[in-house]
């Protein structure tokens, strides 16, 4: 899945934008909303290539973390989805098409803008739910090596003497409630 992010950023929005036309499908008023979700979508997927890129672990091994892989194949799954079953149409008074409706006739018509729909309102959840995932695991991460270099310690040194610091000394009680007791 790691080495599929590079692909899928380039892949998903040309799909998007003219995938139909690979199946006998007109390019209507879709294609100029097209013109804006392509590269929006672009944006979100390169963005969470190079934050899933930036983590050491996730280079190190060729792998993104199962969360992250669960995210990114619905993620995927969703655009594909969108691409084919959005309706598209030259006119107004035209019923408009979609693959679907190409492949299987114009009565899959009404499903079609419903599954569409569903998608593209799954494509904008899983965007933002991807991102604060990838950009937490990256924090997560990172972490120790940020605090080394802000401090000059190190990460388990630190947190060593801070654990050593809430640990109560001897013949103090944990507790101030406790302190009064008989």
């Amino acid at each position: 899945m790691f080495n599929t992010q590079f692909a899928a950023t380039i892949v998903l929005p040309l799909w998007l934008l003219i995938g139909r036309v690979f199946f006998g499908v007109i390019l209507g008023w879709h294609y100029a909303i097209g013109l804006f979700l392509a590269p929006l979508l672009f944006v979100f997927l390169a963005v969470v290539t190079t934050i899933t890129w930036a983590r050491e672990r996730a280079r190190r091994s060729g792998a993104v973390s199962r969360t992250d892989a669960w995210l990114l194949s619905a993620w995927y799954f969703a655009v594909l989805c969108y691409g084919f079953f959005v309706v598209d149409s030259v006119h107004s008074y035209e019923q408009g098409t979609s693959i679907a409706t190409h492949l299987f006739g114009q009565s899959f018509r009404d499903a079609s803008f419903t599954i569409a729909d569903i998608s593209g309102a799954v494509i904008i959840i899983l965007a933002f739910t991807t991102l604060w995932v990838v950009l937490i695991e990256y924090l997560v991460e990172t972490r120790q090596g940020v605090v080394t270099r802000l401090t000059g310690l190190d990460y388990d040194e630190l947190r060593a003497a801070i654990n050593q610091a809430e640990r109560p000394r001897a013949g103090e009680t944990p507790d101030p409630a406790a302190a009064g007791a008989p």
